[in-house]
């Protein structure tokens, strides 16, 4: 397996080719990123956190920003003496759900390789999408698809794998575009933390070097799933665990956080149980739906700005909206357990 990353940005990629190969992309495009960062519960006496509404990109997620960005790129760098565009990625989620959506508009083929846990939700709306399904033991987690999905890009090279997790497109969209539109709505205000789950890390990374413009001294703390931790020693396994997130299993650590110039970040764990209780605990609070990620995300960005001053502001993330079975699961959860926050 090749864990080096390719494809270095100095900016996000330019989306004028695609859109006018593809002018079915101009209604999505025009609705992508510019969401809202808004105030949400926080610690008392503590730092004021924000968080990123991502959920309000057009397929729902912000993996629709790294897609798209892979998807410009992929358009750039084709040769049509290959043959035909056909786009490979490895996903758990989102990222598949939106580059199938993205792909079925256009009418370019799709390989998604997807754990043989996936919700059959998910896996619908992938077949729906004429998707190509390829799927791996769940137990092998983030290694096996990464692993199998390079082994399919090089037995049928006619698809252009896409990587995120090495591709150094994903940093650079939400450095160049994420992070940027951030420090825009911040209006002047430093931002004096961040918070962000590691799933692939181009998330975690891309807005810190962004945010980091403006405050060198930002305090960044990764959110990882109880279950497997980020850096983590112990094999991949099948373990529930929030959303679109987890170490990989054997010590590996993902490329994109290891290449961050910052020292020991410190990592605040969340088990699946509590994402799901912090999926309910917000909506209860506060009327809005977020997913199981996001839950952890604010559960991580509260720990933090209890340690600091009023004045100051955390930044957070919420990838999606969730499920509406998650939150009912969290329901229970939430009613066995004592909330650990109060606003």
């Amino acid at each position: 397996m090749n864990f080096e990353l390719f494809n270095p940005q100095h900016g996000a990629p330019n989306p004028s080719n695609a859109l006018a190969r593809y002018p079915q992309l101009a209604d999505f495009y025009s609705h992508l990123g510019n969401t809202p960062l808004i105030p949400v519960p926080s610690p008392h006496g503590g730092a004021k956190i924000l968080a990123k509404c991502e959920y309000e990109n057009p397929f729902g997620s912000v993996k629709d920003r790294a897609a798209f960005g892979m998807f410009c790129d992929a358009i750039d760098r084709h040769d049509p003496d290959r043959g035909p565009l056909k786009l490979l990625d490895a996903s758990g989620g989102n990222m598949g759900k939106a580059l199938a959506m993205m792909c079925h508009l256009c009418d370019i083929p799709v390989h998604l390789v997807i754990p043989d846990s996936s919700p059959q939700a998910l896996v619908d709306i992938l077949e729906q999408h004429n998707a190509r399904i390829t799927k791996v033991d769940h137990q092998y987690f983030l290694l096996g698809l990464i692993a199998k999905a390079q082994e399919i890009a090089q037995q049928e090279p006619g698809w252009t794998l896409l990587s995120q997790h090495l591709n150094l497109v994903n940093v650079a969209v939400h450095q160049h575009q994420t992070g940027k539109e951030i420090r825009r709505q911040l209006h002047g205000l430093t931002a004096n933390g961040w918070v962000a789950a590691v799933g692939t890390g181009g998330t975690l990374s891309g807005v810190y070097a962004a945010l980091s413009e403006d405050n060198p001294q930002v305090k960044v703390q990764g959110t990882t799933p109880a279950e497997l931790p980020f850096g983590t020693m112990a094999p991949p396994d099948g373990r529930n665990k929030f959303a679109g997130a987890g170490g990989m299993g054997f010590g590996f650590r993902q490329p994109f956080i290891t290449r961050m110039k910052v020292l020991d970040i410190p990592f605040y764990p969340v088990s699946w149980q509590e994402s799901l209780s912090a999926m309910f605990e917000f909506y209860k609070l506060t009327g809005m739906k977020i997913g199981s990620s996001s839950a952890a995300n604010w559960q991580s960005a509260y720990h933090l700005a209890a340690t600091m001053g009023p004045e100051e502001t955390v930044i957070t993330l919420f990838a999606d909206a969730g499920s509406d079975a998650d939150r009912l699961q969290g329901e229970e959860f939430f009613n066995c357990s004592r909330p650990i926050h109060t606003c």
